[in-house]
């Protein structure tokens, strides 16, 4: 995080020259370590030790797609969506009409500040 607060090149190199560039190293290690025979050697293990404990997982489809509500906020149906917000102002702004209230305020008070 440091060369992103000092944000200069020779600042930065002098942050990570004063911890032996443990964060570069240990990335580049890690990287290489994954991406040698290490990788399908460790999942033959980790397979050999969960033994039995974890059946075979099968791809199922998501319950997401399934069903018909809102995905992260988003409605299905926009239009829809839309024209019932319309329907409802239109029936609320009836009502009031009826009811002799005014339906919006003609006028917002404004504050001016100095």
């Amino acid at each position: 995080m440091a060369p992103f607060i000092l944000l200069t090149l020779p600042a930065s190199f002098l942050v990570w020259s004063r911890v032996y560039f443990y964060g570069v190293l240990a990335t580049a290690f890690a990287t290489a370590f994954f991406a040698s025979p290490a990788k399908p050697f460790l999942a033959k293990k980790l397979k050999v030790r969960a033994g039995d404990a974890v059946p075979e997982l099968k791809r199922s489809h998501s319950h997401d797609s399934l069903s018909k509500e809102p995905i992260l906020g988003l409605p299905s149906e926009p239009a829809e969506d839309m024209d019932e917000i319309i329907a409802e102002v239109r029936a609320e702004m009836q009502r009031r009409k009826k009811a002799g209230v005014a339906p919006l305020p003609v006028k917002l008070p404004v504050k001016k500040v100095n």
